[in-house]
Parts: structure tokens; C-alpha cells; sequence
């Protein structure tokens, strides 16, 4: 009785208002799930009344399945609310999946609460012990921080470690530096980019400094390097 109770609520509270006979038919069910997601999709399987997704995060690769949902692959998809689903059989694409999430919020924007999640600033990022030798010809994270007034509008170079990055928010990605400089409150420095990097890289970025930049949602940078050309070590 306690699993024909879940399989309903799987079928038809998490996809309720989507026309499809396809139910959940087999494997072991767990209660609904709220815990933030921020995926980028890398395949998708369109099907009557839902969207199969199949998406990264954190160099994890995993299925979800949405109601019906207009999204490419590359893009971002946001999500906090699911039920994960064992050994789950699709009919509808003839499919099996080992492990696949039944999502019920699923978006391509974030909410303002996520917003501030993805681009934490320094106050919840520690700071880590790197010693990055500067560039001759660039500014370290320090000198940015203190002479980003006189700075704004300049492209520069900076060379640190990467200690964050998301992917494809707001149609950019965005890196956290640290160099070993700075202050207890100002050691930590984001950059926007079309380039990809992985956490732990050395790099060089090249790009515009920004100060004052507010995106919204309450969230603020003093000064940011935006569409920054990366190089790696």
C-alpha cells in the first residue's frame, strides 16, 4: 500500500498536467527530495508529456526526467524539489534507467536565493594557501581590490588558482581567483568567461575591469573582470 501511495504521488503530484499514461513501474522509490540543483544539460530525449534530460553537475553525470520543457543542450537547468527513482523503466522511449530523478521545479532561471548561491562571495569562500607568482606585466588580487577605481574600464592580467566555477549562468561562466593576496575580506576575485576551466586550474585572465556591478537579487560585486580570455598553465 505504501508503495502504491508513492508511485501516485511520482505520477501524478510531480507531473501533474502532464498527459501521459507512462507511470513509474518497478524499483524502489525514496520520499521527495528538496536539495539544489544547478545542472548543464549534455543530452535530451523529447517524449509525450515529459522531457528526458540527461545533465552534468560537478563532473557528475545523472538523468532527470521534467515535465514537458523547451531547453538545449548547453544550457543551464535549475532544480531543488524530486524523487529519485531506482531501475526505472520508460515505456514511452523504451528506455531503462540504473537511477533517474523525477523532478518537479525544474527551470532554465534562478530564483534570487539561487542567484546568491551560485556566486557566493568571499565571505563564504575560505581562503586558500597558494602563493602564485605575479606577472610582470599584470596586477595581483590585492592590487585589483585597491586600485579598482583607478583601474575601471582597463583590461588587465591576473594569473591565480581557480577555487569555483559555474558554468553557463546567465549565458557566462564564472570563476573564482585566488593568488594568495589580499586582505581578510577582499582575496577572492570573479571573472565572467566563455571559457571552460576545471577548479584547481592555473590561469591567466585577461579582461575588463568592472566596479560597482549589481546583477540583481541583492547581488553585488565592488569589482569583477568580465568577458576574460583564459589561458592555462
Amino acid at each position: 500500500m505504501k508503495l502504491m501511495l508513492i508511485i501516485i504521488f511520482a505520477s501524478v503530484v510531480i507531473f501533474s498536467g502532464c498527459e501521459s499514461n507512462e507511470k513509474p513501474e518497478s524499483g524502489e522509490q525514496e520520499v521527495v527530495k528538496t536539495e539544489p540543483h544547478i545542472a548543464q544539460v549534455i543530452d535530451k530525449i523529447p517524449a509525450k508529456g515529459y522531457t528526458y534530460l540527461q545533465v552534468t553537475e560537478n563532473k557528475n553525470d545523472f538523468w532527470i526526467a521534467v515535465p514537458t520543457m523547451e531547453v538545449e543542450v548547453g544550457e543551464t537547468v535549475y532544480f531543488s524539489r524530486y524523487m529519485v527513482m531506482q531501475d526505472f523503466k520508460s515505456d514511452n522511449i523504451n528506455k531503462s534507467f540504473d537511477e533517474i530523478l523525477f523532478v518537479e521545479d525544474a527551470r532554465k532561471s534562478p530564483t534570487p536565493e539561487e542567484m546568491k548561491n551560485i556566486h557566493s562571495g568571499a565571505a563564504s569562500i575560505d581562503k586558500q594557501s597558494v602563493k602564485i607568482e605575479p606577472l610582470k606585466d599584470g596586477k595581483t588580487v590585492q592590487q585589483i581590490f585597491t586600485d579598482k577605481s583607478t583601474l575601471e574600464g582597463q583590461t588587465i592580467k591576473v594569473k591565480g588558482k581557480v577555487v569555483k566555477f559555474n558554468k553557463q549562468i546567465m549565458k557566462r561562466n564564472w570563476i573564482h581567483l585566488q593568488d594568495g593576496t589580499g586582505t581578510d575580506t577582499e582575496f577572492d576575485l570573479v571573472l565572467t568567461s566563455n571559457d571552460d576551466v576545471s577548479v584547481g586550474d592555473i590561469i591567466i585572465a585577461e579582461g575588463k575591469v568592472a566596479v560597482n556591478k549589481d546583477f540583481g537579487a541583492g547581488y553585488y560585486f565592488p569589482v569583477i573582470i568580465e568577458d576574460a580570455k583564459i589561458s592555462k598553465e
